[in-house]
C-alpha cells in the first residue's frame, strides 16, 4: 500500500481522534462551546432553495449524487438553512459544473538484499543483492462547480476542488488498490467540502482554559486556581470567577485568555473578540490559541447573523 496513502489515512485518523477528544466531555479544566459556524459560501448559503443539476464529467454523476446526499441530511441539528429542490422547480440557486480524474501507472525497480548462505550455528555468511518491479499508481480527480442564482444569473459560489492519491506495490509486497476505490473517496471528501461551503453546522466542543498564574498577587493567584477547578463542575460559576479576576487583574494573558472563551462559550462573541485580541498582547505565547479563537468567533458571530437572516426569510 502506498506510503502517501497510509500517511493521508493516518493523518486523517489523527484528525478524527483529536476530534473526538475535543467532543469529548470535559475531564480536564475546560470550556465548553456550542455554536453554529457559517457556511464558507455565505452568500449561497442564504438562498431559500437550491439544487443540483447533472454535473458532467466521467465522475459528475457521482459527485453530483454525493453532493445532494450530503445536502438531504442538513436539518438534523435543527440550523435553519437552504431547502434542496429539483433542478425542474426552479431553486434559488443551481449547483452544476463537472467532474473527472485521471489514473497513471509508472514502474520502477527497487533492491533487496537476502541471505543465501548460513553457517551451523544459523548465522548469515553471505548475502547477495536482486531487484524487484514495483509499480507507483498516481490518481487525481478534479471538479469545477459553481451556483448561479436564478432571479439575475449571478454567479454566488464558485469552487475548484482537487484531490489526488498515490499508492506504490512490488511483486514481492504490497497490493494494487482500485482506481474506482480511490475515486469514491475523493468523491466523498469533495462533497463533504462542498456541504460545508454551502450550509452552516453546528458545532459542540471543549477548549482547555490556561492555567498560568505567573504575575498575579498572591490572593488573585489563588482566586485564579479556584476559578480553573470550578471549570470542572461548574462553568457558569468559574466564567464568573474569571470575569471578576479581570477587575484586578485587567492584564493577565491567561485570564484574558480564559475570559474570552468563556464570551465565546456565551455567544458574546463581539466581546470575546476583544478579549481574545487583548489576550495576544499580554499572553502572546498563546498566539496559535488565540489565532484559532478568533477565528472561531468570528465564524460563530456570521453564523449566528445568517440564523438571524434564514429565520426572516
Amino acid at each position: 500500500m502506498a506510503r502517501e496513502g497510509r500517511a493521508m489515512r493516518r493523518a486523517a485518523m489523527a484528525w478524527v481522534v483529536a476530534g473526538a477528544l475535543v467532543a469529548a466531555p470535559a475531564s480536564a479544566e475546560t470550556v465548553r462551546v456550542a455554536g453554529v459556524y457559517a457556511a464558507n459560501a455565505r452568500e449561497a448559503s442564504l438562498l431559500p432553495t437550491i439544487g443540483v443539476d447533472l454535473l458532467g464529467g466521467p465522475a459528475g454523476e457521482a459527485l453530483g449524487e454525493a453532493i445532494e446526499r450530503k445536502l438531504a441530511r442538513l436539518g438534523g441539528d435543527g440550523v435553519r438553512h437552504a431547502r434542496l429542490v429539483a433542478p425542474t422547480l426552479r431553486p434559488d440557486g443551481l449547483l452544476s459544473g463537472q467532474a473527472g480524474f485521471s489514473a497513471s501507472d509508472y514502474p520502477y525497480v527497487e533492491t533487496r538484499d537476502r541471505c543465501v548462505e548460513k553457517d551451523a550455528k544459523g548465522k548469515c555468511t553471505r548475502r547477495e543483492r536482486y531487484r524487484v518491479r514495483c509499480i507507483r499508481r498516481t490518481v487525481d480527480f478534479h471538479a469545477d462547480l459553481r451556483m448561479v442564482r436564478w432571479r439575475d444569473g449571478r454567479t454566488v459560489y464558485a469552487a475548484p476542488k482537487t484531490r489526488n492519491d498515490s499508492d506504490w506495490w512490488c511483486e514481492d509486497s504490497g497490493f494494487p488498490t482500485s482506481v474506482d476505490t480511490s475515486v469514491q473517496m475523493m468523491v466523498e471528501s469533495v462533497a463533504q467540502e462542498v456541504r460545508m461551503d454551502l450550509a452552516p453546522h453546528a458545532e459542540d466542543y471543549t477548549i482547555r482554559v490556561k492555567e498560568d498564574r505567573n504575575g498575579l498577587s498572591p490572593d488573585d493567584a489563588d482566586r485564579f486556581r479556584a476559578a480553573v477547578r470550578l471549570t470542572k463542575r461548574d462553568q457558569a460559576a468559574a466564567c464568573a470567577a474569571f470575569a471578576a479576576l479581570g477587575q484586578s487583574a485587567p492584564d493577565h494573558g491567561p485570564t484574558l485568555f480564559n475570559r474570552a472563551l468563556c464570551a465565546e462559550a456565551a455567544g458574546r462573541y463581539a466581546e470575546a473578540n476583544d478579549l481574545y485580541t487583548r489576550a495576544r498582547v499580554f499572553g502572546p505565547q498563546y498566539g496559535g490559541d488565540i489565532s484559532r479563537g478568533l477565528a472561531r468567533v468570528a465564524s460563530l458571530a456570521a453564523g449566528a447573523e445568517d440564523e438571524r437572516q434564514m429565520a426572516a426569510l
